[in-house]
């Protein structure tokens, strides 16, 4: 079938747990496929409002757009970004430096991207 490629595409993207993310949309392969691609927005866009809370020094609004993003990647089963998002998370909360973490959440997220559109937008 036409899906074969994509499908494959989507099982080489290193650190996307496609099993897990498909799961928690019951198998609609279609649907889990949409908001991958969706997430090829989102995830630049989210990164770039994170950053501005931080600029401006407001810890509340960055933690609840970093969960935000942490909750939408654990769904999708992108696992390493999930994971910094969770750091990222805890570094807001007890108020240490982001610098680190919000760099490392980038530049995960640029490539994950990166490779999502390379197996989805063929």
């Amino acid at each position: 079938s036409d899906d074969a490629p994509l499908i494959k595409g989507i099982f080489a993207i290193r650190n996307l747990r496609q099993e897990e993310g498909l799961a928690r949309f019951s198998g609609d392969e279609a649907r889990y496929r949409h908001w991958l691609r969706e997430f090829i927005g989102h995830g630049p866009a989210a990164m770039m409002q994170i950053r501005q809370a931080i600029n401006k020094g407001s810890a509340e609004a960055a933690i609840r757009l970093v969960h935000a993003l942490k909750g939408r990647t654990g769904m999708l089963g992108m696992a390493e970004v999930h994971s910094i998002a969770l750091s990222l998370e805890m570094t807001l909360r007890n108020r240490e430096p982001t610098a680190l973490w919000l760099q490392e959440l980038e530049s995960t997220i640029h490539e994950m991207c990166k490779e999502l559109a390379d197996a989805l937008l063929e």
